[in-house]
C-alpha cells in the first residue's frame, strides 16, 4: 500500500515520519510532506527527497497594493496549488492520502473525484474550534467550523482526532459514523529510559515547564504563581524551556516580578535530548489556558510524554489530563490560577515526604502507547477504507 502523508505547514512534527517509517519497515511505501522554506511541498521518504510540488507563491507587488485583486490572487493560487496536489496524487497512484490541514484552506478540493481506490483520511492534530468575537468574528468562526464538519462527513472518507472529547465537539455525539481516535505516541526513549530520581538534602525543589514561551499560554499565571510561592520559601527553582516566541517579554516580566534568583528562562532543547533533560528535575508543569477553548479537547503532547517518563506533574484540570493525571498519585490537578498552581507547588516543597511518594508513584504509572501501536492503528483504517467501494465523485479538472 503506498499512503502520503501531508501536513500544510513550515515543519513537520515527529508523528507522520514516525509513522512512515514503522509502515515502511512492514513493507509500505510511505511518504512525508510539508511546506519547504520556499513556499512548496515536498515530499520525503525517510531523510530522502522524492518530490517537490509547487506551492500558491508569493503575491505579485502590483497585486498586493489592491485588496481585492489580492483575494481573487491569492483565491486562483490556491486552486490551482490544489490542482497540482491532485495530479501529483494520480501520478503517485496512491491508495491512502492522509491530510493535516492545519489552517490551509480549499483542501476539500483534494478528494473530488479522484480515482475510487484512492482513499482520503482528514487528521484533525488540533480541532481548533474557535469561537469568535463580535459579530463578524462568530460569523467566520461559525463558517470555518461548518467546513470542518463537512471535511469530516462528506468529503473526506474518514477523520481522525486525538481524543474522542475533539471528534464529539466537532462532529456531535454521533461522531463514530464518521471518525477513529488515534491518540498520540511517544518515542521509545521516554518509556524506557531509567527515571531513578534521588534528592539531595537541602537542594532546592526543580520545577519544568517545556513548551513554547508564548503569549499566548498564559505563562503571566505561572510566574505570578512562583511570585507568591517566593514569599513564603526560597526551596524552589522553575526552568522555562523552550523557543522565545514573545520576543522577551517574559525575560523582562521576570525581571519585574523579582524573580531572577528562582526562574530561568532557557532556550530550547533537541527533541532526542528531551527524555534525559526531564528527568532531571522534580517536578513538570503542563498548564492549560482556558482560552483556546479547542485546547481543551485533546491531552497536550507533554502531558503524554511526562506519564510516559514517569514525571509527577502539576497539570490544568480538565477531562484529558484527569485521564494521564490522578490527584495527589502521580501529580497534582489545579485551577488556572496563580494561588491555585502556587499552593501545588509550595505542597511538594514543604512535604519532601508527600513528592517521594508521588515520584514512587508515578514512576510505577509509567505508560504509553508507541508508534508501533499507532501505526497499527492507522493501518486497521486504511484497511477498511480499502476494502470499501462508494461511488465516486464528479471529477474536476486537474
Amino acid at each position: 500500500m503506498k499512503i502520503l502523508y501531508i501536513w500544510f505547514y513550515s515543519r513537520s512534527f515527529p508523528d507522520y515520519p514516525k509513522v512512515a517509517a514503522v509502515l515502511r519497515e512492514r513493507g509500505h511505501e510511505a511518504w512525508v510532506a510539508n511546506y519547504d522554506d520556499a513556499g512548496d511541498i515536498v515530499w520525503y521518504r525517510g531523510d530522502e527527497l522524492q518530490a517537490r510540488v509547487q506551492g500558491p507563491g508569493k503575491t505579485p507587488r502590483s497585486v498586493a497594493r489592491i485588496p481585492v485583486l489580492r483575494s481573487l490572487w491569492h483565491w486562483f493560487a490556491f486552486v490551482r496549488f490544489m490542482l497540482r496536489l491532485r495530479g501529483f496524487f494520480r501520478r503517485e497512484n496512491a491508495d491512502v492520502v492522509h491530510v493535516c490541514p492545519n489552517a490551509a484552506r480549499m483542501v476539500w478540493l483534494l478528494p473530488l473525484g479522484m480515482p475510487r481506490h484512492m482513499r482520503f483520511v482528514i487528521d484533525y492534530r488540533q480541532i481548533a474550534q474557535r469561537e469568535g468575537r463580535g459579530v463578524i468574528g462568530r460569523l467566520k468562526s461559525g463558517f470555518a467550523n461548518s467546513l470542518r464538519v463537512l471535511y469530516c462527513r462528506v468529503f473526506y472518507d474518514r477523520a481522525t482526532f486525538l481524543h474522542a472529547l475533539g471528534a464529539e465537539k466537532v462532529l456531535g455525539p454521533q461522531w463514530r459514523k464518521w471518525a477513529e481516535v488515534v491518540p498520540l505516541a511517544v518515542d521509545d526513549p521516554f518509556l524506557r529510559l531509567p527515571n531513578d530520581w534521588t534528592r539531595d538534602a537541602g537542594v532546592p525543589v526543580t520545577f519544568l515547564y517545556l513548551g513554547s514561551i508564548a503569549r499566548i499560554r498564559k505563562l503571566e499565571q505561572i510566574m505570578a504563581a512562583a511570585r507568591q510561592v517566593s514569599t513564603i520559601t526560597d526551596n524552589f527553582r522553575l526552568d522555562f524551556i523552550g523557543p522565545d516566541v514573545a520576543d522577551g517579554y517574559y525575560h523582562e516580566l521576570v525581571k519585574e516580578m523579582g524573580l531572577t534568583r528562582f526562574v530561568r528562562i532557557l532556550p530550547p532543547v533537541p527533541y532526542d535530548r528531551v527524555p534525559q533533560t526531564v528527568t532531571t528535575y522534580d517536578i513538570a508543569l503542563t498548564i492549560v489556558p482556558e482560552s483556546p477553548s479547542d485546547w481543551q479537547y485533546q491531552p497536550t503532547i507533554k502531558g503524554i510524554e511526562y506519564r510516559a517518563l514517569g514525571m509527577p506533574v502539576i497539570a490544568t484540570d480538565f477531562a484529558p489530563n484527569r485521564e494521564l493525571v490522578k490527584n495527589a498519585v502521580n501529580g497534582l490537578l489545579v485551577i488556572n490560577t496563580p494561588d491555585s498552581i502556587a499552593a501545588a507547588m509550595l505542597r511538594f516543597i514543604c512535604e519532601p515526604a508527600f513528592l517521594e511518594q508521588v515520584r514512587a508513584d508515578a514512576g510505577a504509572m509509567r505508560d504509553g502507547l508507541t508508534w508501533n501501536e499507532v501505526a497499527t492503528q492507522y493501518m486497521d483504517i486504511y484497511k477498511a477504507l480499502r476494502d470499501e467501494r462508494p461511488a465516486a465523485l464528479v471529477a474536476l479538472p486537474d
